[in-house]
């Protein structure tokens, strides 16, 4: 004997067999559980608090906390910083233009590339080309320029009020008595400086600092005239090389390549050959007589 089902019997089949094709359709598009994308109000509530992060493969711009921020670790990988993450690598298909990209990109006006030219970033005195020799003191050279100015404004403002006009009485056994200002001291050829700074050692007042001394150097160097009221140089290269041999440690001689070697640290210009050797005779005549004057 055939029995019939109800019509609610099928019916109830056919509204289960549609459920279950319509949930085997929506189960791609499931969010993944392990920090992928996540709905606008989830990712609103856990990653919107974080870091905004670049743009994302959606085309979200950059700095938006839309369904982009997810729930990934320290580094996002969709170009997104995840909840509470301290970095996001840029790797979406959005605006790649230079203000998105990181310091080293190399265009873009808030780009940390160095203009053409440059050493990179390296300071000049990192390059080849420097004489391998025994600096001491003189390596101060490769102080930042910012160093070497607030020494410059020191020096120069110390001098104008009491160093360059401070007289002097210089006596020494067996030697005339000598009365000069500091500022006609340095006047002097760097020869005659040395002289008498050898033999009046005791009663000298000079500029002793190597900072000090390098910056008045670099400044004689580039602008051809010193800072330093009152002198009046008996040539620059007398200048030049009574800075150099004060600064300079008094046990280590001066050559040509001491003085090539500072001249290329500071970013000096080109000296030729013959004004590399007069400065270091000149140069190592004044620190060999503060040698010896210190005894």
């Amino acid at each position: 004997m055939n029995t019939r089902k109800p019509a609610t019997s099928r019916l109830r089949q056919a509204l289960l067999a549609s459920a279950a094709l319509g949930i085997a359709l929506w189960m791609p598009t499931m969010p993944s559980m392990h920090g992928g994308l996540g709905t606008s109000a989830q990712a609103q509530t856990q990653g919107g608090s974080g870091t905004h992060g670049g743009t994302s493969g959606g085309g979200h711009a950059p700095g938006t906390s839309g369904s982009g921020m997810g729930q990934g670790g320290s580094t996002g990988t969709r170009g997104h910083y995840g909840q509470g993450g301290s970095s996001g690598t840029e790797t979406g298909t959005g605006d790649t233009s230079s203000d998105k990209q990181g310091p080293r990109f190399g265009g873009g006006a808030n780009s940390r590339k160095p203009a053409g030219g440059t050493t990179g970033g390296r300071p000049v005195w990192a390059k080849e080309g420097i004489p391998a020799v025994e600096l001491g003191r003189l390596s101060v050279a490769r102080a930042p320029a910012t160093v070497l100015d607030h020494a410059f404004t020191e020096v120069v403002t110390n001098w104008t009020t009491t160093t360059g006009t401070t007289i002097m009485t210089l006596t020494a056994e067996g030697q005339p008595t000598l009365v000069m200002t500091v500022a006609q001291l340095y006047s002097l050829p760097a020869i005659e400086f040395a002289r008498i700074v050898q033999t009046y050692y005791a009663a000298i007042v000079r500029v002793d600092s190597p900072l000090e001394n390098l910056s008045l150097l670099k400044n004689l160097a580039i602008t051809n005239t010193t800072a330093l009221t009152g002198v009046a140089p008996a040539s620059k290269d007398d200048l030049i090389a009574i800075f150099l041999g004060s600064a300079s440690d008094k046990t280590i001689p001066i050559s040509s390549d001491t003085v090539l070697a500072v001249n290329t640290i500071l970013g000096l210009p080109t000296l030729t050959s013959a004004e590399l050797a007069d400065i270091a005779v000149k140069a190592d005549a004044v620190r060999a007589a503060i040698d010896t004057g210190h005894g």
